[in-house]
């Protein structure tokens, strides 16, 4: 199911923004037309849903899984209609259906988050996180420098209808993935929304962290949400070649995310999240202010380059492991769903407007003011995350 996350997400970012660039569009479109997975931001609008509400469709498995099985089935569809368009002739019509990619794919990571977190136990959550982000990353490989070879060899039309392909797996990890345990939960009443909505919020309230917590996610993911988001612009800018980028920072950078999230795995169970985020933030730092320095040259270096990505791609594993299990200790039963996917979508939304800003930054200020004020934006990261300390589970 992982794998099946990972996917996606590069279809409508990195991938895509290769893809417009190849159609002429610009650095400041581009940015904008990160809005397009504005739905993994709110994500936690719906999620709510899943929770308590039963769909009479799929009816041998399990009330969450139906949605995850429907949503499974959409984004294949929407991921081939999406192959069917041509940027420069159907801009709307590419907007439209690369929204709805990001929203059924968002569904689908609720599902998965909410079965991840009831199959782990506290004592190995991390195992659980590492497994979901080693997929995911995975998926990340194929969908970004699988799609990018594709797309040399039969077009963008051929690699995305292959990626529609690859999210089938999904499908069988969803139907091997053990059910929930039955949970008690009192009928819905006639104070339905609030019953959906407000009762879990009102739950995850109770925390005596939530407020440096907030401000942890919405800081975290920034810098690296503006070098995936950019990142392609940037080294074309550069010199670099659709292949080299492509080996580079998509099998190379993905296989070290890999490596980095096997790592999270180890480093949570036996140090904890917090040591893992801590780590991951300050090698974050490191990369961004590799990357201003590569900007300054402001010519082809690979060696340069490789050293950044290694450093940038060994920590971005390391977050995403120590990100979801660190979110995961804040989530309670019966509103797993609810209470993960309101906390994670707080990360999107910030990683949507960084790479919304970002664009008009890399245009009007250059690249290397770009990456210094990313670097800039984890320090406070680590102040949110210090302050959560004394009461983190």
């Amino acid at each position: 199911m992982g794998f099946a996350s990972g996917i996606p997400f590069l279809l409508t970012l990195s991938t895509l923004s290769i893809w417009l660039v190849e159609s002429g569009f610009d650095t400041k479109a581009i940015g904008m037309f990160t809005a397009v997975s504005l739905p993994y931001a709110f994500k936690f609008l719906w999620a709510p849903f899943l929770d308590r509400v039963k769909l009479p469709i799929f009816l041998s498995l399990h009330p969450i899984k139906r949605f995850g099985l429907l949503a499974l089935i959409c984004l294949i569809t929407s991921l081939v209609v999406l192959a069917q368009l041509n940027p420069v002739e159907h801009l709307m019509s590419v907007v439209i259906t690369a929204t709805c990619v990001s929203f059924f794919a968002a569904t689908h990571d609720i599902v998965l988050d909410a079965l991840r977190i009831y199959a782990s136990d506290p004592s190995h959550v991390g195992g659980g996180a590492a497994s979901e982000s080693i997929g995911f990353r995975i998926g990340m490989i194929t969908s970004g420098a699988g799609a990018v070879y594709l797309s040399m060899i039969m077009g963008w039309k051929g690699a995305y209808l292959v990626m529609a392909l690859c999210c089938a797996t999904g499908i069988i990890g969803l139907l091997n993935m053990p059910d929930p345990a039955p949970q008690k939960q009192k009928k819905l009443s006639n104070k339905f929304w609030r019953e959906i909505f407000l009762t879990p919020l009102i739950d995850l309230m109770k925390s005596p962290v939530l407020i440096p917590l907030i401000g942890f996610i919405l800081t975290i993911k920034v810098a690296g949400t503006i070098m995936n988001a950019l990142g392609a612009p940037f080294l074309f800018s550069l010199g670099f070649s659709k292949f080299e980028y492509a080996s580079i920072t998509k099998v190379y950078g993905v296989g070290l995310m890999l490596l980095g999230s096997f790592a999270g795995g180890l480093i949570v169970h036996r140090r904890g999240t917090v040591f893992c985020l801590q780590l991951a933030t300050v090698l974050q730092m490191l990369a961004c202010t590799l990357f201003a320095l590569l900007a300054s040259f402001g010519q082809h270096h690979t060696d340069l380059l490789i050293l950044t990505l290694s450093i940038e791609s060994f920590s971005s594993g390391l977050l995403a492991t120590g990100f979801i299990s660190y979110l995961s200790l804040f989530c309670k039963s019966p509103y797993v769903a609810s209470h993960f996917t309101l906390l994670y979508s707080l990360g999107s939304l910030s990683r949507v407007l960084a790479s919304i800003g970002a664009g008009y930054v890399a245009a009007h200020f250059g690249w290397v003011v770009l990456f210094l004020l990313s670097s800039i934006t984890l320090l406070p990261a680590l102040w949110f995350l210090q302050r959560t300390l004394r009461k983190t589970i």
